[in-house]
């Protein structure tokens, strides 16, 4: 009877052992799992608020367009009725019946420009000054969802 107490006994010891090492295993498969949901939700975070960043950004440069937009539209309003009109430094230009010529005193010579070219320079401007805006934009918007790890 000794023998299958003694057996009974070590039985149970090997099946407590086995149970423990199952625990251990499971308490480190825990431990990684939660490492990883850390880890996920810290990228969740940083990902919602480079999204948040991002939609700043574009309303920011959205508002600046169409501040820009109002502007030349109405520069181009101004030409097109006649309003603003549009000049360029006339180097070698003489007034007729004048034997002075140009540079010398303090006025300087201007020309005129036609209403027709001046309104192609306007939007000529204004698309250049759109190119820059939206190249500014996209510089912003690298640098806000790409940093460079230092």
């Amino acid at each position: 009877m000794t023998n299958y107490l003694v057996a009974g006994l070590v039985a149970c010891g090997v099946v407590i052992y086995a149970g423990w090492q199952k625990i251990e295993a499971q308490s480190v498969a825990l431990d990684q799992a939660t490492q990883q949901v850390q880890t996920l939700e810290a990228a969740a975070g940083s990902r919602r608020n480079t999204i948040r960043l991002l939609a700043d950004l574009d309303t920011q440069h959205t508002q600046e367009r169409e501040r820009a937009n109002q502007t030349n539209a109405s520069l181009r309003a101004d030409v097109a009725a006649g309003q603003r009109r549009l000049s360029v430094l006339a180097t070698s230009c003489s007034t007729p019946g004048s034997s002075t010529a140009a540079g010398v005193g303090h006025a300087e010579a201007r020309a005129e420009l036609d209403p027709a070219a001046a309104e192609r320079i306007v939007r000529i401007a204004n698309d250049g000054d759109d190119a820059i805006r939206q190249l500014t934009a996209l510089q912003d918007w690298v640098s806000k969802a790409c940093p460079i790890a230092q």
